[in-house]
């Protein structure tokens, strides 16, 4: 009589594969949520828009470098809240258009931003000739 023993300790190629995959993602995952946890992650910030002018504007925040982080439309006479915005840094540019033309530019300090409860105000002037000339 013959008796055939397998070896227990062999694991097929495909589960040893699998389970291979699933160690290495489970690993990534763990790193990915420690390192947020740990402030790795993107802050953000609430801006405000006091818009005093007569006419709805585009702001946009501009980096030190001048990358463009675009906020949104800020409706004439309105506070408008725009939340979970990227820090951009140390300095910001806030830059309000309307149809493409740039009707107030102001930079500052983000302590300055953040002692300001991060709002900024267009003037009531900053689209005075655009109005004059007829746009609603």
């Amino acid at each position: 009589m013959t008796t055939r023993l397998d070896d227990p300790t062999t694991a097929d190629p495909m589960v040893r594969g699998i389970v291979i995959v699933t160690m290495a993602i489970t690993i990534v995952a763990v790193l990915a949520l420690l390192r947020t946890a740990a402030g790795g992650g993107v802050d953000h910030v609430t801006v405000r828009i006091d818009n005093q002018a007569g006419l709805a504007v585009q702001v946009d925040a501009l980096d030190a470098a001048g990358s463009r982080v675009g906020l949104g439309n800020a409706d004439p006479g309105t506070l408008t809240t725009f939340g979970e915005i990227p820090d951009i840094g140390s300095r910001w540019t806030l830059v309000a258009t309307y149809g493409g033309q740039e009707v107030h530019r102001e930079t500052l300090a983000r302590t300055e931003l953040a002692t300001g409860n991060w709002t900024i105000t267009i003037p009531a002037g900053a689209t005075a000739e655009l109005e004059r000339a007829g746009f609603q």
